[in-house]
């Protein structure tokens, strides 16, 4: 029988439970995957614990199965698939379809999976592509990052982060990435920063103006939240950008449209189920991902590993902070 995790109540770790589920034969339009390795993200902790932003809680069906992104072997296509065979390797990376990763089979829609190169692992594919995903709409449509850019970058030891700083890096910019402890330094400058603030000990404001002379930076990245949100604002230049892509510490404090004109200031808000809702704009996001990735731009196989079963001890781990990089989980 399918091993499933399901969450009956909003909670804590230990509302996720271990159960026989199986998801049955494709429908029309659908693959059903045997999966080798599901990304763990943040988002499915915010809504295992019911913090994800009010629409999208609204959305969520009760009980229901956590988890955004696979990878695994096609085992059945339904009627009218036609681009898709059994035994083909495919993922899946997408926040506007459906959640339901966390489980050794499911069925998905067969115009949101996409081939993985041989080239490529399971965990690595795992470990990235929601993540890569993401900051492809982030660096390469909410603000273009380029070569002679500087960026802020929050949290720039998480997932998301090392992934984005890694590939701004790439781009020719310089990245100030900040982190929770002196513990995650030594990771972050590994994974591209030029700079990284400890914002336990630093002021993050006064350190970043400090860093680009007075100027403040192109573009600020924050999937932190509250905790540091307003006061990014200080550390952008003239006419820059504001980029709040989550709100691990919470929810942002609403802003005064008012308080942006002062210097000119853009602020915008990524959702991956906004900017990956067209088809042919996911996919394209997710071709230049598995490219990247070929090319050696992000770090492979270094991302910490948990069973299924143990999914409650990943999610206590990232939501501790202490992890850096991405968490996969295998059946």
């Amino acid at each position: 029988m399918t091993k499933t995790i399901v969450v009956n109540e909003i909670g804590g770790p230990e509302v996720m439970r271990l159960v026989d589920l199986d998801p049955g034969p494709p429908g029309p339009g659908e693959v059903r995957m045997r999966q080798a390795a599901i990304g763990v993200n943040f988002a499915d902790v915010h809504y295992r614990r019911g913090t994800a932003p009010p629409h999208a809680m609204a959305k969520l069906p009760m009980p229901f199965t956590p988890g955004l992104e696979g990878v695994g072997i096609i085992e059945a296509v339904g009627p009218d698939v036609t681009e898709f065979v059994v035994g083909d390797r495919v993922a899946y990376a997408s926040a506007s379809v459906t959640i339901g990763a966390y489980a050794e089979a499911r069925l998905y829609p067969a115009d949101r999976v996409f081939k993985v190169p041989a080239a490529v692992s399971d965990v690595d594919a795992a470990a990235l592509l929601y993540r890569g995903i993401t900051v492809h709409g982030l660096i390469r449509s909410c603000y273009v990052v380029k070569a002679g850019d500087t960026v802020l970058l929050h949290a720039a030891a998480g997932g998301v982060g090392t992934i984005l700083s890694r590939w701004a890096k790439h781009l020719g910019a310089t990245v100030i990435g900040t982190v929770s402890s002196e513990a995650k330094v030594e990771a972050a400058r590994s994974q591209g920063c030029a700079h990284v603030i400890v914002t336990s000990k630093e002021d993050f404001v006064a350190r970043t103006r400090d860093i680009t002379g007075g100027r403040g930076v192109d573009v600020v990245y924050d999937g932190v939240g509250i905790d540091v949100f307003l006061k990014s604002f200080d550390c952008l230049r003239r006419y820059g950008m504001m980029v709040s892509f989550g709100q691990a510490s919470g929810m942002m404090e609403p802003v005064d449209p008012v308080l942006l004109q002062h210097e000119g200031h853009y602020l915008t808000k990524f959702s991956g189920s906004t900017y990956n809702a067209d088809t042919a704009e996911y996919r394209h996001r997710a071709s230049e991902v598995l490219a990247a990735i070929q090319q050696g731009v992000f770090e492979l196989g270094k991302h910490p590993v948990y069973k299924l079963a143990d999914v409650a001890s990943a999610h206590r781990e990232l939501e501790s902070r202490r992890t850096t990089g991405s968490l996969v989980l295998v059946p």
